[in-house]
């Protein structure tokens, strides 16, 4: 489907939830198997619930009078969108022009980009009091809402130490997953393998996107997963404290890792070009503490290990690894 005809959706959905005439229980629940269908369509529901509930927090906030009377059109043109979509969504779209930018300086990590460079980490402490912790290469979108905090994962990996708002539940979407915190911290990783979800404390729900939340899965603090396309992985287990020293010390923990995939975790941290040859390398796992920031150093102790690996850094060509057999 058409990523505007997507948009256009989405937007009669939160439109449409959002009054109060017309919330239902079923139509709820019709919008969340809706989300469900198509990572697209949570990302689009997540864009419009961030414009509508955002232009309502600074309706509250705004003290210039050129703001009140623009986000009071806004809001009361509710029953409006509701009988004309077409000029809901130029609506929104208006509120996506004229508002947001006003937005930057009230609420400021909202419907926002964080990203790393490689080997930086980052950690932002957002509007409510979560906290991010980002690890090198790794992008996150932050789309909060009335109803939910969705922070959307894009690339790498992020802890999250989740302030407590019950009624607006804080949600970490990746490429694979929706991982719903039910308690207070988490990591949560992009591989092309899958998300891979760690609990370090309380609880965490995930499910597949592909799958839905009916095939969701509570774990405890402790528990790792594996998530892709074709559903939850097996519980693995993990040392909490280990993890979290692991973390904060930029320590890349790898057990019974098939060597390519080390190799490409390792080099994400590396900032230039980087060319494998994964030749030679099947069947050759790596179990190895490395360090997480320091790819080179990462990469001389893993010759170490396997001493047919050959690593080339060249300020014109790169990284450049083969195995030699």
């Amino acid at each position: 489907m058409p990523t505007d005809k997507i948009e256009q959706q989405a937007a009669q959905w939160v439109v449409l939830l959002s009054d109060p005439g017309q919330f239902t229980e079923q139509a709820q629940a019709e919008f969340i198997a809706w989300r469900a269908q198509d990572p697209r369509h949570e990302a689009a529901a997540a864009r419009m619930e961030g414009v509508l509930g955002t232009v309502k927090n600074l309706a509250a906030q705004a003290n210039a009078a050129p703001g009140r009377c623009a986000l009071e059109a806004g809001l009361s043109a509710r029953r409006t969108l509701l009988s004309n979509w077409r000029q809901g969504i130029r609506l929104l779209l208006w509120a996506m022009v004229f508002i947001l930018p006003i937005l930057a300086f009230v609420l400021p990590w909202s419907n926002q980009s964080v990203h790393t460079a490689a080997g930086q980490w980052r950690t932002v402490v957002l509007e409510d009091g979560s906290h991010l912790e980002l690890a090198g290469a790794s992008h996150v979108k932050i789309l909060y809402s009335e109803h939910y905090r969705d922070i959307e994962l894009l690339a790498g990996q992020v802890r999250v130490v989740v302030a407590k708002q019950p009624d607006r539940p804080l949600r970490v979407l990746s490429r694979q997953a929706v991982s719903q915190a039910l308690g207070t911290e988490f990591i949560v990783q992009e591989q092309p393998q899958g998300t891979v979800l760690t609990v370090l404390s309380s609880r965490v729900l995930t499910y597949s996107r592909a799958q839905g939340p009916q095939q969701g899965r509570e774990l405890a603090a402790g528990d790792q997963v594996q998530i892709d396309a074709q559903g939850l992985g097996v519980n693995r287990q993990t040392d909490v404290n280990s993890t979290k020293r692991n973390w904060d010390e930029r320590q890349l923990v790898l057990e019974h890792v098939p060597l390519a995939q080390a190799l490409e975790q390792i080099t994400r941290q590396y900032p230039g070009k980087t060319q494998i040859n994964i030749q030679g390398m099947e069947g050759r796992v790596v179990s190895a503490v490395l360090p997480a920031d320091q790819p080179l150093s990462a990469l001389a102790l893993l010759a170490d290990l396997y001493p047919g690996l050959q690593v080339q850094d060249s300020r014109s060509e790169g990284l450049r690894i083969k195995f030699r057999f």
